[in-house]
């Protein structure tokens, strides 16, 4: 099929259809329209070859992997087609409404280097009779299957997901408006004009109560201009976004923080996402240009390059807040890999982007998370280590024991119409641990009698009023080749007096070690940081079992300070809405 077929059943003097358009973009595009025609139904259309394959889908797409949809392939509609919502008017072929109900970029499962080569792969998979997809849209995401249908009609195909995260029994459909403009078919009836810029419908009334206007030669010339003003690319998007504000490229942004709390809630409005396990990071692009920044607005351009490098091969300007985490082959990210992935990380070194501040000349900050999070969706590449963290609207309580059971450090609840405030710890973002963890500072270490070991445990405390408290001994989790590592930085940073506010009696007796063995002590000045992982808090102050987690060089020594969970019902309650 070709767009002869699509022209031969058009008069262009009369819908506002497009003729033509070509692709310009390095990724291949999908669009999947609403269409309430002589019987409502969805067109989905995916770019090869410079138009868009085109299937009728009579009940609408599915996220469901055991629900087989009925695909009927159609004439290849123009690239521009996917702008497409409006009007078509009462006599044209398939009159009716139309809107953008998802769009967005899609590849082949095994993509090639280039688009010309995905396109080559699935023009081959699409004769074959098997076309296998990742897409990545506002409401469709992950894999699909198109299969020609055998012993049927030659244009019957069936569009099937397959099982992934994205699979899902929920109805899809449900999700009525355009992906574009916002709009139902019922309000874009109402507010539609036609080519001439006449309203098409009235309030009240259906398109049946309408009369094709004249067709007249000044009206030709009209007809043509909008054709051509529809066709013509859509602006960029934080132009129409009301709260985008007019900014200069930010220097630094500090990022803003969540508060901890006691125990998992359930509210409506908020959006929960897995506490990663990684370094919090802030990417600022401009014009090629890519900063890689961590809290404490430290450089990682060089510590994790490969992610600097897909930065600066996403080509967007833009301001982007997320966490640098290893993927480790269970699927969790885990802070002990990230320490040294570039000899021994069992895992994929990953960006995580989960909120999005500025973007070609317009600061994000406020608007909604949930608009941001949109925006930021739009313009993610489908290839590469920038992944999107996703956000859940699930029930607190039953996402922490799932998170607990697969291992992973906690959950995080933001507010869904949360503002972005740098470097506030703030009450519309919360975090929820499934087990204890916290920074420290070391301020020491301690070398056991007759032990071979580089050292023996680390002395670690926490900031309070400026003075460093003293909140225990690490003498687990870290491995001979990192106590190496380790030591060597410690060299330069010893001194001959402690840098607690309290010395500690490294060899007194307590109810937990009645016979610690006897060690000698090195204090160091306080400006290195770990985590540690511990059961819990004695009345004293001092952690239960601590576990060595890794070291961290996100933070300023200044700013680890003790953290104390709120009740959730304090805070909760005060801002509801």
């Amino acid at each position: 099929m070709s767009l002869s077929g699509y022209k031969k059943k058009r008069s262009f003097n009369s819908t506002p259809e497009p003729t033509g358009g070509k692709g310009d973009g390095t990724h291949l595009v999908f669009v999947v329209q609403k269409h309430d025609a002589t019987r409502l139904h969805y067109d989905f259309r995916l770019e090869m070859n410079g138009v868009l394959k085109s299937w009728a889908v009579p009940k609408g797409p599915s996220t469901d992997p055991s629900v087989k949809r009925l695909a009927m392939m159609v004439e290849d509609h123009p690239y521009d087609y996917k702008n497409f919502e409006g009007i078509i008017p009462k006599g044209n072929y398939g009159a009716g409404t139309v809107i953008v109900w998802d769009e967005g970029v899609y590849e082949p499962l095994e993509p090639a280097a280039t688009k010309k080569e995905n396109e080559k792969l699935l023009l081959k998979e699409l004769k074959a009779g098997s076309v296998k997809i990742r897409m990545l849209g506002k409401k469709l995401k992950g894999e699909y299957a198109l299969v020609r249908t055998k012993g049927g009609e030659e244009n019957a195909w069936l569009l099937i997901k397959h099982r992934d995260k994205y699979a899902t029994t929920t109805d899809i459909t449900k999700k009525d408006k355009s992906g574009v403009s916002g709009k139902t078919l019922a309000k874009v009836e109402a507010t539609s004009t036609n080519i001439y810029g006449q309203k098409t419908i009235e309030p009240g009334t259906t398109t049946k109560d309408k009369k094709t206007p004249a067709k007249k030669t000044a009206k030709k010339a009209a007809a043509k201009k909008a054709v051509k003003k529809k066709s013509a690319p859509v602006k960029k998007l934080p132009t129409k976004v009301t709260g985008a504000v007019r900014s200069a490229f930010p220097k630094t942004v500090a990022p803003m923080l969540a508060t901890l709390v006691d125990k998992p809630f359930d509210e409506p409005g908020w959006l929960y996402e897995i506490k990663l396990d990684g370094y919090r990071c802030i990417a600022l692009c401009n014009k090629g240009k890519v900063q890689l920044l961590s809290r404490n607005n430290k450089s990682f351009n060089e510590k994790f390059y490969p992610i600097h490098e897909a930065l600066q091969n996403w080509g967007v300007n833009a301001v982007v807040d997320g966490e640098i985490a290893v993927l480790n082959n269970a699927g969790i990210t885990n802070f002990g890999s990230l320490q040294n992935w570039r000899s021994q990380a069992d895992g994929e070194l990953l960006y995580y982007v989960f909120d999005l501040l500025w973007l070609d000349g317009y600061s994000l900050m406020k608007l909604p998370l949930n608009k941001r999070r949109e925006l930021l969706q739009q313009l993610l590449p489908l290839q590469g280590p920038i992944r999107m963290s996703e956000n859940f609207e699930t029930n607190a309580t039953d996402f922490l024991k799932a998170a607990g059971k697969m291992g992973l450090e906690g959950i995080i609840a933001k507010r869904a119409d949360s503002l972005y405030t740098p470097g506030i710890r703030s009450n519309d973002w919360l975090k929820i641990k499934t087990h204890k963890r916290h920074e420290v500072v070391i301020g020491g270490y301690t070398q056991n009698a007759g032990s071979s070991k580089a050292f023996s445990s680390l002395l670690v405390g926490v900031f309070k009023r400026k003075k460093l408290v003293y909140t225990g001994k690490i003498g687990t989790g870290f491995s001979d080749k990192q106590q190496k590592e380790m030591l060597a930085r410690f060299k330069p940073l010893i001194v001959s007096k402690p840098p607690f506010a309290e010395e500690p009696d490294i060899n007194k007796p307590s109810r937990f070690r009645p016979n610690p063995p006897q060690a000698s002590v090195t204090w160091l000045k306080p400006q290195l940081i770990c985590e540690v992982s511990y059961a819990e808090i004695t009345a004293d102050g001092v952690m239960r079992h601590p576990s060595f987690e890794g070291m961290r060089e996100d933070k300023k020594p200044s700013e680890v300070k003790e953290e104390k969970a709120i009740k959730t019902e304090k805070l909760v309650a005060s801002k509801k809405r």
